[in-house]
């Protein structure tokens, strides 16, 4: 009788293989053998394909699946579409996970039967800098709404500009596969805060969420990831993950309009640093940058001042009134 494993582990593979071994390792060599592992060969150049199938041969819990290059997201659908386990877990390729990431997942869902849980992540240079800022325990629907919901894509009770109350990475969220699998990301339009675009929208359908403040999840900070090269249309990218936000989150409600409004706004903070970092702290270049940017995506015209707090609600309102120099001199005195 053929059943299906607890666990369905899904790592897109693109150019890895320098870290693969380490990644594959570190989930092999558990003292827990109730998962698959699916590696999904996102076409890649290097030999990280020949090293995903050698895994396969000599483990039957691997599978290997080979594909034209697409991009993160679709290989990770690729692989929830071949996926039997009852929760899924995402892991990138070049990062790994601790010794007892498996049991000490199971333990949680053994004693309180959730639909997601969520832990903790630690950089492989120590600790993170956001670490989940809530109570670790387990959040029923009551509990969710009143702790959760309100701040999870921006918390503007904390610093200046605010920040979230847990990171948005996909990668730190386990859930059942039906729930991941109804919201994944349908849009491959979004390259930048994917994980953000779906994990959030998952936990909104959740009913029971178990929070652990254990870093189970070692990122690996690598130059040429996703968040740490310049993107030149940032701002593009932004505007098409608030109009998903937008679809699949702010309908539910004013509160879910004003993380997402939030969130949102704070990306142009992001994008201002950015701007700023590339241009050798240039406050003029960087305001030249965000007018170009403003005047082709209209970006912050889709944003609005309520329900920021007043150092994020000021910023808005100067890009606004496209007093860009100021703007890009205050982010320059925040970093």
């Amino acid at each position: 009788m053929d059943t299906r494993p607890l666990f369905s582990v899904i790592i897109p593979v693109y150019n890895a293989e320098k870290y693969l071994a380490q990644c594959v390792d570190s989930l092999l060599d558990q003292n827990f053998s109730d998962f698959e592992l699916l590696l999904v060969d996102d076409g890649s150049p290097d030999g990280s394909g020949a090293i995903c199938d050698e895994y396969a041969a000599k483990d039957e819990r691997v599978q290997v699946i080979h594909q034209a290059n697409a991009g993160p997201t679709p290989a990770r659908r690729r692989g929830l579409e071949r996926a039997r386990g009852e929760y899924v877990c995402f892991v990138d390729a070049d990062d790994w996970v601790k010794p007892a990431y498996f049991r000490t997942i199971k333990s949680y869902i053994d004693r309180y039967d959730p639909d997601m849980v969520l832990f903790d992540v630690e950089l492989d240079t120590g600790p993170a800098e956001e670490p989940i800022r809530v109570e670790e325990g387990l959040y029923d629907k009551a509990r969710l709404e009143a702790e959760v919901y309100p701040y999870m894509l921006l918390d503007i009770r904390r610093r200046p500009f605010g920040q979230q109350l847990f990171p948005g990475y996909l990668v730190t969220k386990v859930g059942r596969r039906e729930l991941i699998a109804a919201h994944y990301l349908q849009d491959d339009r979004i390259t930048i805060f994917e994980d953000v675009a779906m994990s959030y929208e998952c936990l909104l359908f959740s009913d029971r969420v178990y929070i652990s403040r254990e870093p189970l999840y070692i990122y690996r900070q690598v130059a040429q990831s996703n968040l740490n090269h310049y993107r030149p249309h940032y701002l593009d990218e932004v505007n098409a993950v608030f109009d998903y936000l937008t679809a699949h989150l702010s309908c539910h409600g004013p509160q879910y309009a004003v993380q997402v409004n939030a969130f949102c706004a704070r990306r142009l903070i992001g994008f201002m640093a950015w701007e700023l970092k590339h241009s050798g702290m240039d406050v003029r270049a960087t305001a030249r940058a965000l007018k170009a940017a403003e005047n082709k995506t209209g970006f912050a015209r889709k944003l609005t001042c309520k329900g920021l707090n007043w150092p994020l609600k000021l910023f808005l309102l100067i890009v606004k009134l496209r007093l860009y120099w100021p703007a890009a001199l205050l982010v320059k005195l925040r970093m």
